[in-house]
């Protein structure tokens, strides 16, 4: 289903639709190489986030004020990746790995026990040579299925879940609260201290609803310009 959606968002993405207008689920699916159904629960999935719209009798077609949206706060983006479709080289440098106990705060957020241990890697994103996003993620290591390098979290975690662990993120519930850049923060992001970031707290969960992933970001504000799609849900 990702594949198909992404396959839609490409198409999209590259003005394939005269008009801005979808062709027929039947066209559409033989274009994308999957069934109708798919297809029609693909569109539906777009539609929820506001990128088409179903006009009844006429057709579906692109919401073109979406498509000059940058960094969208409901999406969930690969930070290499965020970085070069703003336009800028992106690199990593790495702070620290380590393989703990977890905490009463971890055991929570991730439903573990007392004596599970968690992979906390922590690494510094840069736009440029510029850093500009701070991430620490926190996994349980009995999620681990295969040998790996240390090297391999020392950067974005999306690979490492889907190669050593055989599983994937299919939504986050974060948290936005407001903080201000500490010593170790701001040393980090070669900022003041005290200057005031965007900081994010988030747990990932897979397929099953089980929270496999805790992330902490911290980003500069700067840098990003983060957009929300926000829907009317009283009839008053």
């Amino acid at each position: 289903m990702e594949q198909i959606i992404a396959q839609i968002r490409s198409l999209i993405g590259t003005q394939s639709f005269e008009g801005g207008r979808l062709p027929s689920e039947p066209s559409l699916a033989e274009m994308v190489g999957a069934s109708r159904a798919t297809v029609r629960q693909a569109l539906a999935e777009l539609e929820v986030e506001g990128l088409l719209i179903r006009k009844h009798g006429v057709g579906t077609f692109v919401n073109e004020r979406m498509l000059n949206i940058g960094q969208r706060l409901d999406e969930v983006w690969d930070f290499l990746e965020m970085i070069e479709v703003a336009g800028h080289t992106p690199s990593i440098e790495h702070h620290f790995l380590t393989l703990g106990p977890t905490t009463h705060e971890l055991a929570e957020k991730l439903g573990l026990q007392p004596e599970d241990e968690v992979i906390t890697t922590a690494n510094v994103f840069l736009a440029d040579d510029v850093p500009v996003i701070y991430c620490i993620d926190y996994l349980p290591s009995r999620l681990v299925k295969q040998a790996y390098r240390e090297e391999e979290l020392q950067g974005p975690v999306y690979s490492f879940l889907t190669n050593r662990c055989e599983t994937r993120i299919e939504y986050c519930i974060a948290e936005l609260l407001p903080v201000v850049a500490s010593d170790e923060i701001a040393r980090l992001l070669r900022c003041d201290v005290g200057v005031p970031l965007q900081y994010v707290k988030e747990v990932g969960y897979d397929a099953r609803d089980e929270p496999i992933i805790y992330s902490e970001e911290y980003y500069l504000p700067e840098f990003f310009n983060f957009t929300i799609v926000r829907k009317l849900t009283s009839g008053r």
